[in-house]
């Protein structure tokens, strides 16, 4: 079986940092790698991708304890939809019946299609494989007596799921299905997959998961994400630029006297679906300046002083 990527060295952290230290190291990272800054570095790029595969699982409290346990046995991993990457390119998920499916993602396309997504070449020799099973290949047959309904999942990270588009799985008989998605697609999301095969119609389910975002969260059809401004930008009015998940450049203009925890409502910003558009809220945090010297304090001090603040 190939070796399973090691996300802790990736991230150059421990294996018992806290989530706040798995953020900080993947933020530096996701900053110095970015292709945008390397333009002309492809190798930069790969480790960008690596990068962000880390994060998506080590940042799931969930993920981190599969990946954990598969790392340090991984042929007695257990559990619906459990994944972990290789180091050859692909990655492995455990399907309800104890089958691992190889999918390997290849690289975006400008309509938001994933090509190369391959249900083949299992890591435990002699199981069988998922899609071989079900749809007539070499693999175990299926007896009249299992009514567990096959299952697989496919994991998009928070931007795909925005985006919407199609992943490609390519069947041992050499046929491809297109599984489209939609925009906005939420955790969980299923498709039900159908076909003919030796005379009987058999079905797939595919099941969607969506890593969390890093800046942004989601709830329902809204965004969220947090800006910090000091004390005299809430008290004085201050602009920021943001960039959204789906790549807009949006300018937020924070008004005179905000308040700390205050939210501010940028219409139709939010998750895109074909029947509505959210809205994106971006909470204030207001923070407050530390080791000002004893002239800084003075000169604060006769300011509010005579506008009357103290």
């Amino acid at each position: 079986m190939p070796a399973i990527k090691d996300y802790y060295k990736i991230l150059g952290i421990g294996e018992s940092a806290s989530a706040d230290e798995i953020k900080k190291a993947y933020r530096a990272l996701a900053r110095k790698h970015h292709p945008d800054r390397n333009q002309s570095d492809t190798a930069a790029e790969e480790r960008f991708k690596e990068i962000q595969e880390a994060y998506e699982t080590l940042s799931d409290a969930k993920k981190r304890v599969q990946y954990d346990r598969a790392r340090k046995n991984p042929f007695g991993a257990s559990g619906f939809g459990e994944a972990f990457s290789t180091g050859q390119g692909g990655r492995y998920y455990r399907a309800p019946d104890g089958t691992y499916v190889r999918m390997d993602r290849g690289a975006r396309s400008g309509s938001g299609q994933f090509g190369g997504f391959s249900g083949q070449e299992p890591p435990l020799g002699g199981i069988g494989d998922l899609f071989g099973r079900f749809f007539g290949g070499d693999g175990d047959p299926m007896t009249a007596s299992r009514r567990v309904e096959p299952e697989t999942e496919v994991v998009l990270t928070f931007e795909e799921a925005l985006e919407g588009g199609k992943v490609e799985l390519s069947l041992p008989d050499g046929a491809k299905i297109r599984v489209p998605f939609p925009k906005g697609v939420e955790d969980g999301y299923k498709v039900r997959l159908k076909r003919k095969s030796n005379g009987q119609t058999k079905e797939l389910y595919v099941r969607f998961r969506v890593s969390p975002g890093t800046d942004y969260r989601r709830e329902g059809h809204d965004l969220h994400t947090r800006v910090e401004v000091t004390a005299f930008e809430a008290m004085l009015g201050a602009s920021r630029s943001l960039v959204t998940p789906h790549g807009r450049k949006l300018k937020l203009t924070i008004p005179k006297g905000t308040q700390p925890g205050e939210r501010l409502r940028l219409r139709n910003q939010g998750v895109e679906t074909e029947k509505d558009m959210g809205d994106l809220l971006v909470e204030i945090v207001v923070t407050i300046p530390k080791g000002l010297t004893r002239f800084e304090e003075e000169e604060l001090r006769k300011a509010a002083e005579k506008a009357n603040l103290i």
